[in-house]
Protein backbone atom coordinates (compact mmCIF):
# COMPACT_ATOMS: atom_id res chain seq x y z
CA UNK A 1 0.00 0.00 0.00
CA UNK A 2 2.77 2.20 0.63
CA UNK A 3 4.38 1.66 -3.10
CA UNK A 4 1.21 2.45 -4.35
CA UNK A 5 0.26 5.62 -2.18
CA UNK A 6 4.11 7.26 -3.38
CA UNK A 7 3.36 6.41 -7.23
CA UNK A 8 -0.21 8.33 -6.62
CA UNK A 9 1.26 11.18 -5.22
CA UNK A 10 4.40 11.25 -8.00
CA UNK A 11 1.96 11.11 -10.94
CA UNK A 12 -0.65 13.58 -9.40
CA UNK A 13 2.73 15.86 -9.20
CA UNK A 14 4.02 15.00 -12.30
CA UNK A 15 0.44 15.85 -14.18
CA UNK A 16 0.12 18.88 -12.23
CA UNK A 17 3.82 20.23 -12.80
CA UNK A 18 3.73 19.27 -16.36
CA UNK A 19 -0.16 21.00 -16.51
CA UNK A 20 1.78 24.09 -15.23
CA UNK A 21 4.51 23.75 -17.92
CA UNK A 22 2.08 23.54 -20.67
CA UNK A 23 -0.09 26.67 -19.59
CA UNK A 24 3.21 28.69 -19.06
CA UNK A 25 4.54 27.55 -22.35
CA UNK A 26 0.45 29.60 -23.42
CA UNK A 27 1.54 32.47 -21.50
CA UNK A 28 4.85 32.93 -21.76
CA UNK A 29 7.34 32.98 -25.25
CA UNK A 30 9.79 30.03 -25.35
CA UNK A 31 12.12 32.17 -26.64
CA UNK A 32 11.46 35.83 -27.08
CA UNK A 33 13.61 36.50 -30.55
CA UNK A 34 12.67 33.05 -32.07
CA UNK A 35 8.72 33.64 -31.41
CA UNK A 36 8.77 37.48 -33.21
CA UNK A 37 10.17 36.12 -35.79
CA UNK A 38 8.47 32.82 -36.29
CA UNK A 39 4.65 31.65 -35.85
CA UNK A 40 3.11 28.81 -33.59
CA UNK A 41 2.48 26.37 -35.77
CA UNK A 42 -0.39 23.89 -33.88
CA UNK A 43 0.87 20.03 -35.23
CA UNK A 44 -1.72 17.27 -36.76
CA UNK A 45 -0.44 14.52 -36.64
CA UNK A 46 -2.32 12.44 -38.90
CA UNK A 47 -1.77 9.04 -37.31
CA UNK A 48 -2.86 6.15 -39.26
CA UNK A 49 -4.47 2.27 -37.73
CA UNK A 50 -0.90 0.86 -38.52
CA UNK A 51 2.72 2.67 -39.23
CA UNK A 52 4.03 6.59 -38.56
CA UNK A 53 2.21 9.67 -38.56
CA UNK A 54 2.24 11.71 -41.10
CA UNK A 55 2.63 15.55 -39.26
CA UNK A 56 1.58 18.57 -40.94
CA UNK A 57 2.04 21.76 -39.77
CA UNK A 58 1.76 25.58 -41.12
CA UNK A 59 2.52 25.64 -44.63
CA UNK A 60 4.23 21.88 -44.51
CA UNK A 61 2.21 18.75 -45.25
CA UNK A 62 3.74 15.00 -45.03
CA UNK A 63 2.12 13.81 -48.39
CA UNK A 64 3.78 10.58 -48.61
CA UNK A 65 5.56 7.94 -46.21
CA UNK A 66 6.55 4.52 -47.41
CA UNK A 67 8.91 1.64 -47.23
CA UNK A 68 11.83 0.81 -48.92
CA UNK A 69 11.54 -2.56 -50.80
CA UNK A 70 14.84 -3.67 -49.32
CA UNK A 71 15.84 -6.16 -46.79
CA UNK A 72 14.44 -5.35 -43.32
CA UNK A 73 16.70 -6.91 -39.88
CA UNK A 74 14.76 -8.32 -37.31
CA UNK A 75 17.36 -10.03 -34.78
CA UNK A 76 16.58 -11.71 -31.35
CA UNK A 77 19.45 -12.35 -28.97
CA UNK A 78 18.97 -13.74 -25.31
CA UNK A 79 20.57 -11.85 -22.53
CA UNK A 80 19.76 -14.13 -19.59
CA UNK A 81 16.93 -15.24 -17.65
CA UNK A 82 14.58 -14.21 -14.23
CA UNK A 83 13.00 -16.03 -12.09
CA UNK A 84 11.36 -15.04 -8.51
CA UNK A 85 8.55 -16.09 -6.60
CA UNK A 86 6.31 -14.18 -4.33
CA UNK A 87 3.38 -14.85 -1.90
CA UNK A 88 1.05 -12.80 -0.94
CA UNK A 89 -2.31 -13.93 1.88
CA UNK A 90 -5.14 -14.71 0.17
CA UNK A 91 -3.19 -15.21 -3.33
CA UNK A 92 -0.77 -17.65 -2.43
CA UNK A 93 2.26 -18.00 -4.23
CA UNK A 94 2.98 -16.36 -7.80
CA UNK A 95 5.63 -17.30 -10.01
CA UNK A 96 7.84 -14.72 -12.77
CA UNK A 97 9.77 -16.92 -15.13
CA UNK A 98 11.07 -14.86 -17.81
CA UNK A 99 13.72 -13.75 -20.32
CA UNK A 100 16.11 -10.45 -20.87
CA UNK A 101 16.52 -10.46 -24.94
CA UNK A 102 17.84 -7.50 -27.25
CA UNK A 103 15.86 -6.79 -30.25
CA UNK A 104 17.09 -5.09 -32.90
CA UNK A 105 15.03 -3.83 -35.80
CA UNK A 106 16.09 -1.95 -39.00
CA UNK A 107 13.68 -0.58 -42.14
CA UNK A 108 14.14 1.90 -44.90
CA UNK A 109 11.79 4.75 -46.05
CA UNK A 110 11.14 7.37 -48.30
CA UNK A 111 9.31 10.86 -47.43
CA UNK A 112 8.01 13.56 -49.42
CA UNK A 113 7.00 16.70 -47.27
CA UNK A 114 5.03 19.73 -49.49
CA UNK A 115 5.23 23.26 -48.79
CA UNK A 116 3.21 25.97 -51.06
CA UNK A 117 5.68 26.08 -53.77
CA UNK A 118 7.91 23.21 -53.17
CA UNK A 119 8.75 19.09 -51.78
CA UNK A 120 11.30 17.79 -50.22
CA UNK A 121 12.12 13.74 -50.21
CA UNK A 122 13.85 12.38 -47.99
CA UNK A 123 15.39 8.69 -47.93
CA UNK A 124 16.71 7.62 -44.58
CA UNK A 125 16.70 3.92 -42.40
CA UNK A 126 15.05 3.52 -39.24
CA UNK A 127 17.43 1.80 -36.61
CA UNK A 128 16.19 0.53 -33.15
CA UNK A 129 17.58 -1.34 -30.66
CA UNK A 130 15.78 -2.12 -27.39
CA UNK A 131 16.32 -4.36 -24.34
CA UNK A 132 13.04 -6.29 -23.19
CA UNK A 133 12.12 -8.32 -20.26
CA UNK A 134 9.32 -10.90 -21.14
CA UNK A 135 7.50 -13.84 -19.71
CA UNK A 136 8.55 -17.32 -20.85
CA UNK A 137 5.62 -19.65 -22.33
CA UNK A 138 6.42 -21.45 -19.22
CA UNK A 139 5.80 -18.10 -17.12
CA UNK A 140 2.87 -17.19 -19.04
CA UNK A 141 1.21 -20.69 -17.24
CA UNK A 142 2.23 -19.96 -13.62
CA UNK A 143 1.50 -16.42 -13.35
CA UNK A 144 -1.36 -15.08 -11.84
CA UNK A 145 -0.10 -11.42 -12.13
CA UNK A 146 1.42 -10.36 -15.66
CA UNK A 147 1.63 -6.72 -14.30
CA UNK A 148 5.03 -5.41 -14.50
CA UNK A 149 6.53 -8.75 -15.91
CA UNK A 150 6.80 -7.84 -19.72
CA UNK A 151 8.81 -4.16 -20.07
CA UNK A 152 11.10 -2.45 -22.38
CA UNK A 153 13.88 -1.45 -19.97
CA UNK A 154 15.55 0.80 -22.75
CA UNK A 155 15.62 1.69 -26.29
CA UNK A 156 17.30 3.63 -28.71
CA UNK A 157 16.19 4.76 -32.02
CA UNK A 158 18.76 6.05 -35.47
CA UNK A 159 17.07 7.47 -37.90
CA UNK A 160 19.78 8.83 -40.65
CA UNK A 161 19.29 9.61 -44.34
CA UNK A 162 19.28 12.50 -46.98
CA UNK A 163 17.37 15.18 -47.79
CA UNK A 164 17.03 17.24 -51.19
CA UNK A 165 14.79 19.92 -52.23
CA UNK A 166 13.89 21.57 -55.59
CA UNK A 167 16.15 24.03 -55.09
CA UNK A 168 19.13 22.43 -53.88
CA UNK A 169 21.65 20.37 -56.03
CA UNK A 170 23.47 18.89 -53.17
CA UNK A 171 21.43 17.05 -50.44
CA UNK A 172 21.67 17.34 -46.98
CA UNK A 173 22.31 14.90 -44.48
CA UNK A 174 20.53 14.22 -41.13
CA UNK A 175 20.47 12.21 -38.15
CA UNK A 176 17.82 11.50 -35.15
CA UNK A 177 18.23 9.82 -32.21
CA UNK A 178 15.59 9.01 -29.80
CA UNK A 179 16.42 7.12 -26.86
CA UNK A 180 14.73 5.88 -23.35
CA UNK A 181 16.20 4.27 -20.10
CA UNK A 182 15.16 2.74 -17.00
CA UNK A 183 15.78 1.17 -14.27
CA UNK A 184 14.03 -2.61 -13.49
CA UNK A 185 11.55 -2.21 -10.94
CA UNK A 186 10.98 1.39 -10.33
CA UNK A 187 8.69 3.94 -10.95
CA UNK A 188 8.35 6.07 -13.92
CA UNK A 189 10.06 8.68 -11.95
CA UNK A 190 13.56 7.15 -12.88
CA UNK A 191 12.32 6.65 -16.61
CA UNK A 192 14.32 9.21 -18.78
CA UNK A 193 13.90 9.94 -22.63
CA UNK A 194 15.98 12.50 -24.81
CA UNK A 195 14.93 13.42 -28.39
CA UNK A 196 17.76 15.02 -30.42
CA UNK A 197 18.92 15.80 -34.23
CA UNK A 198 22.01 17.12 -36.58
CA UNK A 199 21.54 18.65 -40.11
CA UNK A 200 24.54 19.14 -42.42
CA UNK A 201 23.79 21.94 -44.64
CA UNK A 202 25.89 23.38 -47.90
CA UNK A 203 27.13 25.86 -45.24
CA UNK A 204 25.76 24.98 -42.06
CA UNK A 205 26.15 22.57 -39.17
CA UNK A 206 22.49 22.79 -37.31
CA UNK A 207 22.14 20.75 -33.77
CA UNK A 208 19.50 20.53 -31.05
CA UNK A 209 19.20 21.37 -27.15
CA UNK A 210 16.40 19.81 -24.69
CA UNK A 211 14.17 22.03 -23.60
CA UNK A 212 13.80 20.44 -20.28
CA UNK A 213 11.19 20.64 -17.38
CA UNK A 214 12.17 20.20 -13.68
CA UNK A 215 8.89 17.59 -11.76
CA UNK A 216 9.08 18.38 -8.07
CA UNK A 217 11.18 20.42 -5.77
CA UNK A 218 14.68 21.15 -7.33
CA UNK A 219 17.57 19.74 -5.57
CA UNK A 220 14.87 17.06 -3.75
CA UNK A 221 15.85 13.17 -3.88
CA UNK A 222 11.34 13.36 -5.33
CA UNK A 223 12.95 15.66 -8.33
CA UNK A 224 14.39 15.00 -12.15
CA UNK A 225 13.75 16.39 -15.22
CA UNK A 226 12.09 15.74 -18.48
CA UNK A 227 11.89 16.89 -21.81
CA UNK A 228 9.17 18.25 -23.44
CA UNK A 229 10.54 20.07 -26.40
CA UNK A 230 14.08 21.04 -28.53
CA UNK A 231 15.55 23.99 -29.90
CA UNK A 232 17.05 24.02 -33.43
CA UNK A 233 20.31 25.73 -33.09
CA UNK A 234 22.47 27.77 -35.80
CA UNK A 235 26.14 26.53 -35.27
CA UNK A 236 26.45 29.95 -33.88
CA UNK A 237 24.08 28.84 -31.05
CA UNK A 238 21.12 30.72 -32.22
CA UNK A 239 17.80 29.63 -31.49
CA UNK A 240 16.08 29.33 -35.33
CA UNK A 241 13.25 26.40 -35.03
CA UNK A 242 11.31 24.46 -32.17
CA UNK A 243 9.15 21.57 -31.28
CA UNK A 244 7.03 21.58 -27.80
CA UNK A 245 6.12 17.80 -27.53
CA UNK A 246 2.81 16.61 -27.04
CA UNK A 247 0.79 13.25 -26.16
CA UNK A 248 -0.42 11.51 -28.90
CA UNK A 249 -4.30 10.65 -28.94
CA UNK A 250 -4.28 13.72 -26.38
CA UNK A 251 -6.01 16.60 -28.00
CA UNK A 252 -5.51 18.81 -25.53
CA UNK A 253 -1.58 18.68 -25.07
CA UNK A 254 -0.82 18.71 -28.97
CA UNK A 255 2.66 19.25 -30.94
CA UNK A 256 3.83 22.86 -31.44
CA UNK A 257 6.74 23.63 -34.14
CA UNK A 258 8.12 27.17 -34.85
CA UNK A 259 10.64 27.95 -37.65
CA UNK A 260 11.72 31.58 -38.77
CA UNK A 261 10.42 33.05 -41.15
CA UNK A 262 13.63 35.18 -41.89
CA UNK A 263 15.58 32.07 -43.20
CA UNK A 264 15.59 31.01 -46.92
CA UNK A 265 12.84 29.07 -47.83
CA UNK A 266 14.61 26.07 -48.89
CA UNK A 267 16.19 25.97 -45.29
CA UNK A 268 12.85 26.35 -43.48
CA UNK A 269 11.84 23.00 -45.87
CA UNK A 270 14.75 21.29 -44.74
CA UNK A 271 13.83 21.82 -41.33
CA UNK A 272 10.21 21.60 -41.24
CA UNK A 273 10.86 17.77 -43.19
CA UNK A 274 13.28 16.74 -40.43
CA UNK A 275 10.83 17.96 -37.43
CA UNK A 276 7.95 16.03 -39.23
CA UNK A 277 10.38 12.67 -39.31
CA UNK A 278 11.39 13.29 -36.02
CA UNK A 279 7.66 13.95 -34.53
CA UNK A 280 6.34 10.71 -37.07
CA UNK A 281 9.49 8.81 -35.22
CA UNK A 282 8.58 9.58 -31.85
CA UNK A 283 5.07 9.55 -31.66
CA UNK A 284 4.11 6.00 -32.85
CA UNK A 285 5.63 2.51 -33.65
CA UNK A 286 8.32 1.75 -36.57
Amino acid sequence: MKIFLTTAVLFSAMVITNSSFCQKNKQKPIDTVLEAHSERWKVKLHRGMFGMAKPEFGPFSTIDLDKVDSPVLRKRTKDGSYTEASFSPGQGWDWDFSKYQTVEKRKAYTMLVASESDTAELVFSIYRISHEKNLTFFGELMSKDDEGKNATLGYKTDVSGIISTGNDGLPWRFFIEDSFGRRENVTFANTTRITRFFLITPDDSLFTEPILSTVGLPGSKFSWETQTGLFVKSANGQNIAAVKFGTPGDLSNPFYAWIRNDLEKSRQHAIASVLALLISARSGNN
